[in-house]
């Protein structure tokens, strides 16, 4: 149960938090009882980004936070650092917003394949143009359904970095026809080879990326020249390898 002292205290920091079109609660360290606090005291925010990046936040949390309704303008949601898990980001697609937001960063939460398919199964996110599963190891399996789901045609940005996706991930990625808006494309620290590079060099849908990270993966020199020299790769401007 949230005590008054509780509430208090929550209502201090979103005003101390609180702008316009922004609550910046990044840090504050809230826990899942600031942030069922957050939601008991029944304030509509009309804020377009919410951060509650590192703030211990678990699936109870992140429960409270999906399944309120104070947040129905939110566009940009911050979830990183936290650890809401497979049975937290599950809850993701029920919330209000999900269907308006344009980028979603859920960067070390400790979501594995059942959360990731979760949420590239989902027919919410067709304005989201901001990915981010960073540091989550959702696997192979979550970036091939996402490859294949027309629901995220919009995609500018997709953050794949260490979440052991392999060349079998890879493979349906490279022949996507959904993900041709894409422009910056992480994949830096996975299980990625030479092929990997091939598939990328030879892809005829990803042709609008102007960034590429994949630094500590195995494709090697043979692999970025690969990428160098592929016409796909025409607005390429940064490529990240090591």
């Amino acid at each position: 149960m949230i005590t008054q002292v509780k509430l208090d205290y929550i209502n201090r920091v979103i005003d101390e938090c609180l702008d316009d079109d922004a609550l910046e609660l990044k840090g504050k360290f809230i826990g899942d009882e600031g942030v069922e606090a957050l939601v008991q005291t029944n304030r509509v925010f009309d804020v377009e980004n919410l951060d509650l990046s590192h703030n211990k936040i678990t699936w109870r949390g992140a429960h409270h936070l999906f399944h309120c309704h104070l947040f129905k303008k939110l566009k940009r949601l911050y979830l990183g650092d936290n650890n809401i898990s497979d049975k937290g980001i599950k809850a993701l697609p029920s919330a209000d917003f999900a269907d308006n937001l344009s980028l979603l960063d859920v960067r070390y939460n400790n979501i594995g394949p059942e959360g990731g398919l979760a949420v590239v199964t989902s027919e919410k996110f067709r304005k989201l143009q901001v990915l981010i599963f960073q540091e989550n190891p959702v696997g192979d399996e979550t970036l091939i359904t996402l490859a294949k789901a027309p629901t995220f045609a919009n995609l500018r940005k997709l953050n794949f970095y260490r979440t052991d996706i392999t060349p079998k991930g890879i493979k349906v990625l490279a022949k996507s026809k959904v993900l041709q808006r894409v422009k910056q494309l992480n994949l830096a620290r996975n299980y990625l080879n030479l092929e990997s590079a091939q598939l990328l060099a030879n892809t005829k849908t990803l042709s609008n990326i102007e960034t590429l990270l994949m630094f500590d993966t195995g494709i090697g020199d043979a692999g970025v020249k690969a990428i160098m020299d592929s016409a796909a790769f025409a607005k390429l401007k940064t490529l990240r390898v090591t």
